[in-house]
């Protein structure tokens, strides 16, 4: 087991006759007492507690007592979301070296939440392993349950926090608990406070629209989707891709109701951050997700009372040609509006032939080390972690000799580079930008390259368009990719560019509603004062 470690104080709790003491013991040092209420629930705090292992923690009410041995105190994360979370280790790349090298990090530690729904809050947290509720990174903890692909344990939870556990010199436990459940909207995860929030968890954004208006809006915005039937090919068959793939979706449970079985229980526990890698089954209503999303990171950080829980996600893998997976990357990002929030992306990162159907990817080993950079950078200061991949900083167009220059900031620029996707079909075949003209219709430019040291150039415009927006990778499997760094999707060197659009004239909408590139200036209202 780990406890979180200084500053905070680690909690205990459980149940005991009422009114009853019950002391907590911390090696040889009785160290805190509680009293259990009148429904025999009790609560301890423990001191703060310096990083480290092999504590003996000691519990008793006077006629009973419990000794957990081989605590360690150390940073604890929350693993969350659907399928992409819960899909194993067993089912990631390279499985089998990942299992036996499993046991070199003693002090990073596992533990799973079993799948359980409920329409009120539960008290017990149970574990999904049959043989115990913590285990010790080892090749014995990886244990099959059914589906060996989606069993024991968390794949992208136990990469991220492996990396965590190396790039801090192993001088830090870390613990992680995971409760996730495939195929489950954000909304499962919610609770109904988190569901009434109307200010979108005190983002501010408009009224969401209707999903009929969102998606008619959409659906015709973008040139990508429509060309990209190239790629049907690349994936598996109607077959495995999309019986997962509906699978995933489909297999929906009630609204709160994972919040109540498998959040609700782990309120006492003290965090040091959440990871979370959930939106394909949100992907019809990016709109909604946009307000949904935030407002649970709001609420758990409120329930859980850690106001400032740093915040990590996973912005969505390629998949399918689809319109709606572009939005509902963009509705990720209205997360970021709230303090200590970070992502990840996946979306260089697809897999159309994956065992476990295309939706299911199995580089979860770089979404780990993505991850785990963003922990690195945000909450622990590490000033010579480069935790982001390009940045676009502004567009010009010089209409003379049709070309549109793309400049992105410095000091995430090195080194600037295409390269395709993880097994991409046509690559950088087809450059991955496209321009908004007067009109406002989205079309893909002829051809992009690299201008050193921080620019793209786009080339082989057409006279007389005046491009008022700009959008890079805007498209379900995005198939080209620009980097920094070294290398592409397998080097595990540099980071991609992250989908973006970028507006001559935004809005104040955002990106996932389709209205967020305006085609003229907004109207200034101008005040005239008179002198008499």
């Amino acid at each position: 087991m780990v406890l979180q470690r200084e500053p905070h104080r680690a909690r205990v709790w459980g149940w005991a006759s009422p009114t009853i003491n019950v002391t907590a013991q911390l090696d040889d040092k009785l160290v805190a007492f509680g009293i259990a209420n009148a429904r025999g629930n009790w609560k301890i705090e423990l001191p703060p507690q310096s990083a480290g292992a092999g504590h003996t923690l000691t519990i008793s009410d006077g006629s009973s007592t419990i000794v957990l041995k081989d605590i360690a105190f150390g940073d604890v994360f929350l693993c969350s979301g659907q399928s992409n979370m819960q899909l194993s280790v067993q089912g990631a790349m390279n499985a089998d070296a990942e299992i036996a090298d499993s046991i070199h990090y003693p002090n990073l530690r596992l533990a799973t939440v079993t799948q359980t729904t409920s329409g009120v809050p539960e008290q017990n947290a149970r574990s999904a392993s049959t043989n115990y509720t913590w285990a010790r990174s080892s090749p014995e903890a990886f244990q099959n349950h059914g589906r060996i692909s989606f069993s024991y344990y968390s794949a992208t939870c136990y990469f991220f926090g492996r990396d965590l556990y190396k790039r801090l010199g192993g001088k830090i436990p870390i613990g992680l608990v995971t409760s996730c459940w495939g195929g489950q909207r954000v909304e499962a995860f919610s609770s109904p406070d988190a569901l009434a929030d109307a200010s979108c968890g005190g983002t501010v954004l408009d009224s969401p629209t209707s999903e009929s208006d969102y998606l008619a809006e959409t659906s015709t915005t973008s040139s990508f989707d429509s060309t990209n039937t190239l790629l049907e090919s690349n994936f598996m068959g109607d077959d495995d891709g999309d019986d997962f793939y509906n699978n995933d979706l489909m297999d929906g449970v009630p609204k709160t109701s994972l919040w109540y079985g498998m959040i609700s229980p782990l309120l006492p526990m003290r965090f040091a951050g959440a990871v979370w890698y959930q939106g394909e089954s949100n992907a019809d209503n990016a709109t909604s997700y946009a307000c949904r999303f935030p407002a649970m990171i709001a609420d758990w950080r409120r329930k859980f009372e850690l106001e400032k829980l740093p915040f990590y996600y996973v912005e969505l893998a390629g998949y399918k040609p689809g319109v709606t997976w572009p939005y509902l990357r963009a509705a990720q990002r209205a997360a970021l509006q709230l303090d200590q929030v970070s992502f990840a992306t996946a979306m260089d990162l697809a897999d159309p032939s994956s065992p476990n159907g295309a939706i299911h990817p199995r580089r979860k080993q770089e979404v780990g080390r993505r991850l785990s950079l963003s922990a690195l950078a945000t909450q622990y200061q590490k000033n010579d972690i480069d935790n982001k991949g390009p940045q676009i900083e502004s567009f010009e167009q010089d209409g003379s000799n049709g070309r549109v220059l793309l400049k992105f900031s410095e000091d995430t620029a090195a080194t600037l580079h295409l390269q395709g996707s993880a097994d991409c079909g046509i690559c950088c075949s087809i450059p991955p930008f496209e321009i908004m003209d007067a009109t406002g219709n989205w079309t893909r430019v002829a051809r992009s390259r690299v201008e050193r040291p921080m620019s793209v150039a786009l080339e082989q415009i057409p006279k007389g368009i005046r491009v008022l927006g700009i959008r890079y990778a805007w498209e379900a499997y995005p198939q080209c990719i620009l980097y920094n760094g070294k290398g592409g999707p397998d080097d595990h060197e540099g980071l991609p560019a992250t989908p973006f659009e970028t507006c001559l004239y935004p809005s104040k909408e955002g990106s996932w509603t389709g209205r967020r590139c305006r085609t003229s200036a907004p109207e200034v209202a101008v005040s005239l004062e008179i002198e008499k």
